[in-house]
């Protein structure tokens, strides 16, 4: 290929991949936008069960707006936009908060807001519901015990 055809090329590339990027970025502060509209009115906390995060409070995930805050003390969450907030725990699983398991509990509360947006229902209720459908998406550790000590060991 010739020089004057590759310029043209990267050019017509890098003047494509610029206006991706603009879109983009307005896409994320359109995004930002409605994580701050939302009112949070439930969120699910869950924690990843690895022996050396056991001190974190947990995550808390807003299926709404998938904003996902973490909390390492246990009264932090009431100096966050989750404040008022009907919290759903899903103590029974280890997860990592990865976007399968973001979208898996989007679509299930989206499907069924009825059911997760009623004050009725009890938050146990919700609970054994999300873990039901969460339930192969669980991380277990092996030995993390282990994993640690082999990691300091290697300092």
């Amino acid at each position: 290929m010739e020089t004057r055809k590759i310029f043209e090329e990267t050019g017509k590339i890098g003047n494509e991949i610029g206006r991706l990027r603009e879109k983009i970025e307005n896409l994320n502060t359109k995004y930002l936008e409605m994580t701050e509209l939302c009112p949070h009115e439930i969120v699910f906390k869950y924690n990843d069960n690895h022996s050396r995060k056991m001190m974190i409070d947990g995550t808390y995930f807003c299926p709404a707006c998938g904003k996902a805050i973490k909390c390492f003390g246990i009264d932090q969450i009431y100096d966050t936009q989750f404040k008022d907030s009907r919290i759903i725990p899903l103590t029974k699983l280890s997860l990592l908060g990865t976007p399968e398991v973001y979208r898996i509990m989007r679509n299930e509360v989206y499907d069924n807001m009825d059911t997760y947006y009623d004050s009725i229902v009890s938050v146990q209720e919700l609970s054994s519901k999300m873990e039901d459908i969460l339930k192969d998406k669980q991380y277990e550790y092996e030995n993390p015990k282990k994993v640690l000590k082999k990691t300091r060991r290697n300092k």
